[in-house]
């Protein structure tokens, strides 16, 4: 009597939660463009079930559909944290979103919530035992580590993006603002850069994997400690290149970014104060296009001085990179890498930056772009492209081959790759 053949078994894929702070989107800001290409990646390791969690006042979040994500992902859902917000009222004299905060919230980066909020947020979410657990910036994994001590979520597989340190970010806020900034909240600002801090370390300490987008942020958090699997994952954009502009005369500066963001803010405020004059005294055919999410009352105002266009929430940023002769990045503080620039290089188009705006990427002044970190410099940089045009092309070809071979798609799905399996390598001793 013949024996029948075994059953056919087909191989489990591994069930991954992923928890985002920004919605993913390839034509979004910088933040939404990593979670699009972070969520592709982790496609290839298991079933991806989604999740967007978010506060009231997080325009991106309730603005940007989620349908195109359902016939990529296992599951899509939306969790909306009531608690996850500033203080709406004065407590004791006290101003929203200051002092009242910190000893509620903790920080707004790394918040802390009660029990009940936890539980109603344990009960949203599609999976409470997950192979892995992926969470996308610093404030969503110390939410999910809260649910995983107190028993409400599980996974042998914990993996974090921070993407920037965040801790870095708010020193550097403070300092840039200086003392145009009040005592006060120079003291909330400093309390908040601790808190994260303190965080950072935790989480780094508590989970399997860690990604940051720049070789100096990897190398801040090895120093802290020798437990830690810790991966740069870069900042990457997948543009083609755009033909040389046809030139009709005009010099067209294009500044593109998340215009609620302070950095884009205070960035943009001080070139329209003071490079913007110089540039127009100087090539009088100049013209600046402001293009971005969500611009505040100070942007609108800032851009209706001549030779100036504001256009908010487009569905593509591909034209207005075509018309441009030079993209510019003024930002005076911030950390990670600028989406903007990465463009610009992908594009085609050369750059003028600070020499924050343009860190963690490797690029040159003189080779890659322009460097300047006084808005006179910045000024005589757009003047010179202006009337060079063999610079602007020489820094374009640079620019382009650099960004070709540095910050693709192939690079970023190599680098999760690594992320993940050094994280597995970690969890036995870090089950914990």
């Amino acid at each position: 009597m013949s024996k029948s053949a075994p059953p056919i078994t087909i191989p489990r894929r591994p069930q991954i939660l992923c928890v985002m702070r920004m919605p993913p989107n390839p034509n979004g800001h910088g933040g939404s463009q990593r979670a699009w290409h972070l969520l592709h990646a982790l496609m290839a390791h298991g079933d991806v079930h989604f999740v967007l969690v978010y506060r009231d006042q997080d325009q991106d979040c309730t603005d940007t559909p989620l349908s195109h994500l359902e016939p990529l992902v296992a599951s899509v859902t939306r969790i909306n944290i009531a608690e996850w917000q500033p203080a709406k009222r004065k407590h004791f004299g006290v101003v929203p979103g200051g002092v009242w905060d910190v000893f509620t919230m903790g920080s707004q980066d790394a918040p802390r919530f009660s029990s009940e909020q936890l539980q109603r947020l344990a009960r949203q979410l599609p999976l409470q035992h997950a192979d892995v657990i992926f969470a996308g910036r610093l404030c969503v994994a110390v939410m999910l580590q809260a649910l995983i001590d107190r028993h409400l979520l599980w996974s042998p597989l914990r993996i974090v993006d921070f993407d920037d340190i965040m801790s870095k970010f708010a020193i550097r806020k403070m300092r840039s603002e200086g003392t145009r900034q009040t005592l006060y909240r120079r003291v909330l600002t400093l309390i908040d850069a601790l808190i994260l801090s303190r965080c950072e370390a935790q989480i780094a300490d508590r989970w399997h994997g860690v990604s940051v987008c720049t070789d100096a942020d990897v190398d801040t958090l090895r120093s802290a400690g020798e437990r830690r699997s810790v991966v740069k994952v870069p900042n990457i954009v997948a543009r083609r290149r755009l033909e040389p502009r046809i030139q009709d005369g005009r010099f067209r500066i294009l500044f593109t970014g998340n215009l609620g963001f302070a950095p884009n803010i205070e960035g943009l405020r001080l070139f329209i104060e003071q490079a913007w004059p110089v540039v127009v005294d100087a090539v009088p055919q100049a013209e600046l296009a402001v293009v971005g999410l969500n611009p505040g009352a100070p942007v609108v105002q800032l851009a209706k001085r001549p030779n100036m266009t504001l256009d908010a929430n487009v569905p593509s940023l591909e034209p207005y990179y075509r018309k441009c002769d030079v993209v510019i990045a003024p930002i005076l503080f911030g950390s990670g890498t600028r989406i903007k620039i990465l463009e610009a290089m992908a594009y085609g188009r050369p750059v003028v930056s600070t020499t924050v705006g343009a860190e963690g990427m490797g690029l040159q002044h003189g080779k890659h772009l322009l460097l300047a970190d006084t808005m006179d410099d910045f000024a005589r940089a757009l003047i010179a492209i202006a009337n060079v045009p063999e610079l602007a092309a020489r820094l374009t070809e640079s620019a382009h081959q650099h960004q070709q071979a540095h910050y693709t798609e192939t690079a970023f799905n190599r680098a999760v790759t690594t992320l993940i399996d050094d994280g597995r390598r970690k969890a036995l001793p870090l089950a914990a």
